[in-house]
């Protein structure tokens, strides 16, 4: 079975995914759980026992918070404008899945991988990510796909030979 795809790159579609591939992360999910676990008991002292160095750290846990979410807001600023700078996500996109390989092409360049190369596929509701890495993937945009192609994808994904199979 060999399925060829044709799509056009969509830049908050990729951001998104990005960060999906970043946030889905043990390690991260740990420390903002870690985090609001220690901001919720220093709030909740706070408001409990009334003291004053409880209101403190109430308040240095929330300027964290609010520094990290300046650091994220500045690193989804930054991935979205190297996603804008980078001449491949301006191209038509040609992607090949066969048993053997896949195979994404553009005018500009041309990237063929076995699938014993691939550390992990996952499917999610919006897409198929293919890793390249364990930190690194391919999104297949299913709001691109047709229904049956979507199938056909699946079943192939399920069929080839990586690291970590589909789910």
């Amino acid at each position: 079975m060999e399925i060829h795809i044709q799509y056009r790159p969509d830049l908050q579609e990729m951001a998104l995914a990005t960060r999906y591939v970043l946030f889905e992360k043990p390690i991260v999910k740990l420390l903002l759980f870690t985090v609001g676990i220690l901001l919720g008991g220093s709030l909740f002292a706070a408001f409990y026992y009334r003291l004053p160095e409880y209101w403190v750290a109430s308040f240095n846990g929330l300027l964290l918070v609010g520094i990290g979410l300046l650091i994220y807001g500045y690193l989804l600023w930054t991935l979205k404008r190297s996603l804008l700078q980078n001449p491949k996500n301006q191209e038509i996109h040609h992607l090949r899945l066969n048993e053997k390989e896949i195979e994404q092409k553009g005018s500009s360049f041309e990237v063929t991988r076995s699938w014993q190369s691939i550390y992990q596929i996952k499917e999610t509701k919006r897409w198929f990510l293919i890793y390249t890495q364990h930190n690194s993937a391919l999104p297949i945009f299913k709001s691109q796909l047709q229904p049956e192609q979507i199938e056909a994808i699946r079943t192939l994904l399920k069929a080839v030979p990586v690291k970590k199979q589909l789910h």
